[in-house]
């Protein structure tokens, strides 16, 4: 036998090994599947419009979202027994939100909701009116808010971020608070329909390797036909050097066209388990990390969603099984392998795709270099840079990979205050807060409404900072061009559906619209004969609410309500009326 031959035998039996025995480091663990008869909560059919670890915009799905065909202020009910552990109340995220504990170390999330059962939201009301806030975060310990199996504890509703009315449903680990997969719970969702596969994604991953003969990744539309995915019109693909796999695919659930994200994604080369995610579970902290795990540019640019089937140098998310090569394949001339694709829902769903790439031989480079080499920054060292008072500083681990050294200052044209700082590229994904440092004209320096924005697409996006001293000092994830701007301009205020001899005696609240033209609300302070009021802020539509039944007005008088909007850099609207309830 061949040293050759040996040495490829004890090679494939140490991936066995690896992949048997829990021995490599990036071992995702096995789906532990709970066994919980719980109360569903909600009691109308419904649909999954989103799925647990979908690809979101910068984190994972963290829960399930269950349709209400469009309605709002239908029942939701307590899946066991346990007690409130948390309420939460936001113009943003999660919105009204609901957290019960529960004796078997599991903790359930009820989110957008549009209001709380009588007892609870008696508490919630009484926590606003004591904080003088309509956003609140509160714990509660055990035997505070009991709830039984089966109880009325919200209604759902469309509030914080939801883009449409529905349930987004969660189950944590009470401990951690890491959510876990929903679909290990036996939902009674069905769920026949198998992954579908859109397109694979081909990268060369350094300096010698090229994907039929280009240095740029090759992307690649799939089809199905006779039981199972191809690659469209059966292309032949040649590589040399080191490259990577990536697939663009999505779920469906039984009688549903709505686009779910899929469980798990394995692929073997030579039909060797070669790299496997696989989506039980997370922590918040990991969530960002999705951007290393999507090819981020791909998305940005054409808002195409392709999971990597190879892992960055500081992609620490928990989800992969993998080889020591951490999902690169190396190509030789001559050589033939085959690839093969399985992806699963968490229903055992699966899709199969397989295509063959033939080695090809590298590329001979020039024996010399004359060409200016761009500098790169080292993922795992800090980096500094300033250019004319213009500053830059990046911690270690802010990046994935490494990322060229994209810095550059410009000539203002004719768009904000001062020179343009443009920094990096807006396709590189970005984990931790950077820090920007752009110098302050000497008009400027004791300004007031003096900030950091953003230029995209010829337009100046609100980016905040604080002034010290002869600067302004940024803290960011978003990579782009940055100069200095100001905001004089005070928030809109104005009334909607206002009725006759404002008379709202038959009208169920009071809807105000406050609104910035650049860089937002900042705070809002409403007040009805000098007391505080509750307005309820809808962020998304630009709207206070002020129901009747939270007001605590004593009806059949005429009230003086006063209103304070503030943006972000302190101008201010001071809006007055006088009412009839």
């Amino acid at each position: 036998m061949s040293h050759k031959s040996l040495h490829t035998i004890v090679r494939l039996f140490t991936l066995f090994i690896l992949l048997t025995s829990g021995a490599s480091p990036a071992r995702a663990g096995e789906a532990t599947r709970p066994q919980w008869d719980f109360h569903f909560p909600m009691d109308l059919p419904t649909f999954v419009s989103g799925s647990f670890g979908e690809l979101r915009s910068n984190h994972f799905h963290s829960g399930v979202d269950f349709t209400t065909g469009g309605k709002t202020g239908l029942p939701l009910y307590a899946i066991d027994e346990g007690y409130v552990a948390r309420i939460a109340v936001s113009p943003v995220g999660f919105g009204k939100a609901l957290y019960i504990a529960h004796p078997n170390g599991y903790t359930s999330v009820y989110a957008h909701c549009d209001w709380f059962s009588k007892d609870i939201e008696e508490v919630v009301q009484n926590l606003q009116y004591q904080k003088e806030s309509f956003a609140i975060d509160e714990s509660f310990a055990p035997g505070q808010l009991p709830v039984s199996r089966g109880q009325v504890i919200a209604y759902s509703g469309n509030s914080g971020s939801s883009g449409g009315p529905h349930l987004h449903f969660e189950i944590r680990e009470t401990a951690t608070q890491k959510p876990l997969n929903v679909h290990h719970f036996g939902l009674p969702v069905e769920d026949d329909v198998p992954p579908h596969i859109e397109a694979i994604v081909l990268y060369p991953l350094d300096e010698q390797s090229h994907i039929n003969g280009s240095r740029e990744p090759l992307y690649l539309p799939a089809t199905f036909h006779s039981g199972q995915f191809h690659l469209r019109g059966n292309p032949q693909l040649t590589a040399a050097g080191t490259i990577g796999v990536g697939i663009e695919t999505i779920d469906y659930f039984s009688h549903s066209w709505r686009r779910c994200g899929v469980y798990s994604v394995q692929l073997r080369v030579d039909n060797v388990p070669w790299f496997r995610s696989q989506i039980d579970g997370f922590l918040f902290a990991q969530t960002r990390y999705l951007n290393s795990h999507i090819d981020y540019a791909l998305r940005r640019q054409q808002r195409k969603v392709v999971q990597k089937s190879f892992l960055d140098p500081l992609n620490t998310l928990p989800f992969y099984t993998t080889t020591p090569e951490k999902g690169r394949i190396r190509m030789e001339g001559g050589q033939t392998r085959q690839l093969s694709y399985e992806v699963r829902d968490a229903a055992g769903n699966s899709s199969r795709l397989t295509f063959q790439v033939n080695g090809a031989a590298a590329k001979a480079g020039p024996k010399t270099n004359t060409a200016p080499q761009l500098l790169k920054i080292n993922p795992f060292q800090p980096y500094f840079i300033s250019i004319d008072h213009f500053k830059a500083e990046f911690e270690a681990q802010t990046f994935y990979t490494e990322v060229p050294a994209l810095f550059d200052l410009q000539e203002n044209p004719g768009l904000g205050i001062g020179a343009h700082f443009s920094v990096l590229s807006e396709d590189i994904p970005v984990q931790r807060f950077f820090t920007l440092t752009l110098p302050l004209p000497v008009e400027y320096q004791k300004s007031k409404r003096i900030c950091a924005a953003r230029v995209v697409n010829g337009k100046l996006l609100y980016a905040g900072g604080q002034t010290q001293d002869d600067h302004l000092v940024l803290r960011t994830r978003e990579p782009g061009t940055y100069c200095l701007s100001t905001d004089t301009t005070p928030p809109e205020v104005r009334l909607l559906s206002l009725p006759a001899g404002r008379n709202y005696s038959r009208s169920d609240r009071i809807r105000i619209t406050i609104k910035d033209d650049f860089s937002g609300i900042g705070s809002y302070r409403a007040t009805i004969n000098g007391q505080w009021a509750l307005f309820e802020y809808d962020a998304k539509n630009n709207v206070l609410n002020g129901w009747f039944r939270s007001l605590r007005l004593t009806q059949g008088q005429r009230h003086q309500l006063e209103l304070v909007v503030t943006d972000q850099l302190g101008n201010q609207t001071n809006f007055s009326t006088e009412f009839l309830y």
